[in-house]
């Protein structure tokens, strides 16, 4: 870990509980984004995300989904 984020993790420990939350999940959020993104850019990634769409497609079409309201 570098200086830089040890620094600013430790600013972030004096804040009210909520805040912190509240931080951690904009944190995830980046690097799930950053996660995502260094698989779709990978040869053949596209084909697989295809096969995906289509698995889902197919199993809706077969009434094994639910609707749900997240919002991811």
């Amino acid at each position: 870990m570098t200086e830089a984020l040890r620094a600013v993790l430790d600013e972030i420990e004096k804040l009210p509980e909520e805040e912190q939350n509240r931080l951690a999940e904009l944190l995830e959020r980046e690097v799930e984004e950053r996660e995502w993104e260094a698989i779709t850019s990978k040869p053949g990634s596209e084909r697989f995300l295809s096969k995906l769409v289509e698995e889902a497609l197919e199993e809706d079409r077969a009434g094994r989904t639910v609707e749900s309201d997240d919002n991811w």
